[in-house]
C-alpha cells in the first residue's frame, strides 16, 4: 500500500510524495520548487536548536544563520508554531531565509507545547525563550544581543508586545495581528461567546469590572514600558481594535502603520503579503544594520522612519554602533 502525500522542511519547498506504508521507503513523486530549495541550502540553511530558560524549560526553533564572515550578526526572532516550510513564520510575514540572505540570522520559536489558560503565564514563556536564545547565542560569538527584531501574528504578536512591554532584549519590532484593548472589547461585547471566553482565556471583564487586569494585559496601558520602533501591518478587519495603543505610538514617532484592504487575520492576497515581506525586511535593515535600500520609490518610507530615530526611536541601539553590515 502507497501513501502520497506533501512533505516538506523548515528550508526545503513542498512537494509530492509517495510513502511505501509496509517499508517507509520514499519516493519524490513532483518536486516544483527544486530551484528555491537549492537557493536555500546554499545561503541559509536552517538548523534545529534547543535550549533551556531560566526556569529549565525547554525550546526548540528552526534557525537561519547570516553568513557574516566570522561576526556576530543582528537576530530577528518570531514566536508561535515553526512547521513545514519556513517562508515566514506563522502566517508568513518575515521572509527567514531572505533576512539571513541580508545578513540577519532568523529564528522561529515553537510555543511549548500544552495550552496555559492564565494570559500572563501563557505569554510570558515567550519572553523567557526569547530573552535566553539571545544569551546563548551571544555566548556563542552568532549573535549580537544588542541589535534584537522580533515580530509575529495572532499570539505572535501579542507575545511580541508583552516581550516590548517586560523586556529590553528586542530592539525592533513589528506586529501584524492586535492584542487586547478596550476597543477590542467595545467592538464585540454584544456577542455572548466573545465575552465568556475572554473571560476564560484572558481573565478579563469589562474594562471597568477588571481594571486591574486590563492594566496588566492591555498594551493601551503599557505604553510607558514600550520603548522600541514598531511596524504595524494589519488587515483592515482588525486594525481598529488596536487604535488604542497604536495612535499614541505614532504620535510620539515610534510606530509605522500600514493597513491592508480586504484583508482578514492571516493575509492571502500575493501583492499584499510580498508588500509585507518587502517592508519588513526594510523596517528591519534599517534599524538592525542602519541600511536603507537606495530604490527611490522608498524614498517617504525611510524618511518618516529617520525622522522616528531623530526623535529618539532606537535611541540605545544607535548609541552602541553606527555600523552597516
Amino acid at each position: 500500500m502507497t501513501l502520497v502525500c506533501v512533505a516538506a522542511e523548515a528550508d526545503r519547498p513542498p512537494r509530492l510524495e509517495a510513502i511505501d506504508i509496509d517499508t517507509g521507503q520514499r519516493r519524490i513523486l513532483f518536486e516544483p520548487n527544486k530551484g528555491l530549495e537549492r537557493d536555500i541550502a546554499a545561503v541559509a540553511p536552517a538548523r534545529m536548536i534547543r535550549w533551556t530558560d531560566v526556569r529549565g524549560r525547554e525550546f526548540t526553533g528552526q534557525f537561519f544563520e547570516a553568513k557574516n564572515a566570522g561576526r556576530p550578526s543582528p537576530l530577528f526572532v518570531t514566536f508561535y508554531t515553526c512547521q513545514g516550510f519556513l517562508r515566514g513564520g506563522l502566517g508568513d510575514e518575515w521572509p527567514l531565509a531572505s533576512l539571513a540572505e541580508q545578513g540577519i540570522s532568523a529564528l522561529c520559536i515553537n510555543a511549548l507545547p500544552g495550552f496555559r489558560l492564565d494570559y500572563v503565564e501563557r505569554h510570558d514563556q515567550g519572553r523567557t525563550a526569547v530573552e535566553s536564545v539571545v544569551a546563548a547565542l551571544a555566548a556563542e560569538g552568532k549573535v549580537d544581543p544588542d541589535r534584537v527584531g522580533m515580530g509575529g501574528l495572532s499570539f505572535g504578536s501579542e507575545v511580541t508586545l508583552w516581550t516590548l512591554m517586560h523586556s529590553d532584549v528586542v530592539a525592533a519590532a513589528s506586529v501584524s495581528s492586535i492584542s487586547p484593548t478596550p476597543s477590542y472589547y467595545l467592538l464585540n461585547s454584544l456577542r455572548a461567546p466573545f465575552r465568556s471566553n475572554l473571560q476564560l482565556m484572558w481573565q478579563l471583564g469589562a474594562p471597568d469590572e477588571t481594571p486591574e487586569r486590563w492594566k496588566t494585559i492591555s498594551p493601551a496601558f503599557q505604553l510607558d514600558r514600550v520603548r522600541v520602533p514598531v511596524l504595524f501591518q494589519l488587515p483592515e478587519q482588525e486594525f481598529r481594535m488596536l487604535l488604542d495603543y497604536a495612535l499614541p505610538l505614532l504620535r510620539r514617532k515610534q510606530g509605522d502603520l500600514y493597513v491592508f484592504p480586504e484583508e482578514a487575520h492571516i493575509k492571502f492576497q500575493p501583492r499584499h503579503k510580498l508588500a509585507a515581506y518587502h517592508r519588513n525586511i526594510d523596517w528591519f535593515r534599517f534599524w538592525l544594520q542602519a541600511y536603507e535600500d537606495p530604490d527611490p520609490g522608498k524614498t517617504v518610507q525611510y524618511r518618516l522612519w529617520r525622522q522616528m530615530r531623530a526623535h529618539g526611536s532606537g535611541a540605545e541601539y544607535r548609541g552602541r554602533t553606527g555600523e552597516t553590515d
